[in-house]
């Protein structure tokens, strides 16, 4: 029987059961394929989404999530797996005609501005795809990576094992009178979580998700946790999560524990009281997710010293044309050697990636 396929600019253009049935039935469906965290993207980030549905006899037997967003402020588009989040298409049958139909339709997505498809993952099992991306003009990059703590064993033998510094820490957390508390999503919670979220992002130079994705997230009251430490009868910090069960894994998302809060130890106080809600709840992986895959940097080394392994995050791209790809990590490559190079000015770090960027378009678009 052959397959069909559908493009759907909206996830609510597909039968929710139907959706998420895929999702669950799929060795690699995870929380972030689901229908409410594709609808919480869609309806709180100005993104387009453009997801593929693979159906045989009717039925959905495979679905590829994306959306397309800018690249900075070049006038070039692309095509985005799923954000935040990670995952790219899966399928619960026919899997290699499934998979095929859905790369030949994924060129047709990309058309106009949108150049490019990346999908990025942070399951390894996913490298089972590697080849067949391969297959169809992808190339695999990695520079991220996510940290993982092994939550089948109990608290106290995870505490033994995590470096010296964090154990130190989670004791003088102690010393305050705090308490963690499992907060309601609430509009009034999600937005304060926004507020400080914005604030620490910022002070790293992240990119920042806009309040109204935050207050989507309140929708998923069985996917989505907001842990936070009181003391003295007020908030001094709190911590985003997801709960994959699919994959048995709570995701540490994003963090709202501002340097006000620093002083109360309530980074490590929330990820103990985290740590320890997964290992009660039956999850086999606590994951501290993002940081470079670097040993020198800091975000790296404190996540390390929690007792985790590092898992790349693994990154597929493909450019349309093909050519595309090779100007667009042209430009990485020129960019990355000017800024570390030799110590600049700003303004001159801008005007160069202005000029970087300006030459990269043209070559895209030649």
């Amino acid at each position: 029987m052959s397959l069909t396929v559908k493009r759907l600019d909206s996830i609510e253009q597909a039968d929710r059961n139907q959706w998420n049935h895929v999702v669950e039935q799929a060795d690699l469906g995870s929380v972030f394929h689901r229908y409410g965290w594709l609808r919480a993207i869609e309806r709180g980030q100005p993104l387009e989404p453009r997801h593929l549905l693979v159906e045989k006899k009717g039925n959905p037997i495979a679905i590829s999530p994306n959306f397309v967003g800018s690249i900075g402020s070049v006038p070039i588009r692309r095509l985005y797996s799923i954000r935040p989040g990670s995952g790219g298409p899966i399928a619960m049958g026919d899997e290699e005609a499934a998979l095929d139909l859905i790369f030949k339709s994924t060129a047709r997505l990309c058309e106009g501005t949108v150049r490019f498809h990346q999908i990025d993952n942070l399951d390894s099992p996913y490298v089972r795809y590697h080849d067949h991306f391969l297959e169809h003009g992808y190339s695999l990059r990695i520079n991220n990576c996510h940290m993982l703590l092994d939550t089948t064993h109990d608290w106290e033998t995870l505490l033994i094992e995590m470096d010296s510094s964090r154990r130190r820490a989670i004791r003088r957390g102690h010393d305050h009178d705090g308490t963690v508390v499992d907060e309601e999503l609430t509009e009034e919670v999600l937005s304060e979580v926004h507020e400080n979220y914005t604030e620490v992002a910022e002070r790293v130079g992240e990119a920042v998700l806009p309040r109204s994705f935050f207050v989507e997230l309140a929708t998923l009251p069985e996917r989505v946790k907001v842990f936070s430490l009181h003391v003295n009868g007020k908030r001094c910090g709190l911590m985003l999560f997801v709960l994959d069960d699919e994959q048995s894994t709570v995701h540490y998302l994003r963090s709202a524990v501002t340097e006000d809060h620093f002083q109360f130890n309530a980074s490590e106080l929330i990820h103990e009281y985290a740590i320890k809600w997964a290992i009660e709840n039956g999850y086999k992986t606590y994951n501290f997710r993002g940081a470079e895959p670097d040993f020198r940097n800091g975000l790296f080394r404190f996540k390390e010293r929690f007792a985790t392994r590092a898992a790349p995050c693994l990154t597929w791209e493909r450019g349309y044309p093909r050519a595309a790809l090779a100007a667009l990590n042209g430009g990485r490559v020129a960019h990355q050697w000017y800024t570390s190079s030799t110590p600049v000015a700003p303004e001159a770090v801008r005007e160069r990636t202005a000029e970087i960027k300006s030459k990269v378009v043209g070559q895209i678009f030649s």
